[in-house]
């Protein structure tokens, strides 16, 4: 699996109202015709930063949506879909649950794997709407070497963003509260372990979205879970991700 961070360009196309119009020279106007109208386009350049050691990212899910979706609410229940997601990296299914909602503006599924900080080269991608009002972001991905965590940012809003405008954002660590947090290499999937993903049954006592608490390890005799597959460089501090987005016209 070959891993990159991200950068990905977004183009949201606005049309521009055209209106009939005519001058007069004297007494004999002389009607304008309406033409085709102009369109402006709105680009952001968004990457995703991956700030962990050794916790690759699984392919991001890239949304432009409205305020009338949220991919989750902290304190609730997970969707299947982000359960799919949060436990075995595949967003297909939150995208197509998203587009579904009739919420979303654009989506990007061709997004390749966010490799730790400082490894691999960028990417640039391109996604278009023909919306400009209430405009949210959505960049949600998995921490691979976990049970269920997930990092990113859930509906930024981006609308009034001036040109050549920069905003960063630091994503924290959610835990989906699908599985339980036991490190166990056969429930780990990533490159380091290559455990079972998605899970349908559901056994974290707590099933709801809640921020991470961080991985265990058995890396410490006193504190550290001699049951736990991961190593030191499987921990992670908050946050886990970045996300840059720069409006560029």
């Amino acid at each position: 699996m070959r891993f990159k961070s991200l950068v990905l360009t977004l183009a949201v196309g606005v049309t521009a109202v055209g209106c009939g119009g005519s001058s007069s020279s004297g007494n004999n106007p002389v009607p304008v015709p309406d033409g085709p109208a102009p369109v402006t386009t709105l680009t952001f350049d968004v990457s995703v930063t991956n700030l962990t050691l050794a916790q690759p990212l699984s392919p991001p899910a890239i949304l432009l949506h409205t305020s009338d979706y949220s991919a989750f609410t902290d304190g609730e229940t997970s969707s299947v879909p982000l359960e799919v997601l949060a436990e075995g990296g595949d967003r297909t299914d939150l995208v197509n649950e998203a587009v579904a909602s009739g919420a979303v503006l654009a989506s990007y599924q061709d997004a390749n794997p966010v490799a730790p900080l400082a490894q691999g080269p960028t990417e640039t991608l391109e996604i278009q709407s023909d919306q400009a009002s209430d405009v949210r972001l959505t960049a949600v991905t998995m921490l691979v070497h976990t049970n269920d965590a997930f990092t990113g940012v859930n509906g930024v809003n981006v609308t009034g963003m001036a040109v050549g405008e920069t905003r960063i954002f630091n994503g924290p660590t959610w835990d989906a509260g699908t599985e339980a947090n036991s490190e166990n290499a056969a429930t780990i999937p990533g490159p380091d372990f290559g455990g079972v993903g998605f899970d349908a049954a559901r056994d974290d006592i707590i099933d709801r979205v809640r921020f991470h608490q961080g991985v265990v390890t058995s890396a410490s005799v006193e504190s550290g879970d001699p049951n736990s597959a991961l190593e030191e460089r499987h921990r992670f501090d908050n946050p886990t991700s970045r996300i840059f987005i720069t409006r560029t016209q």
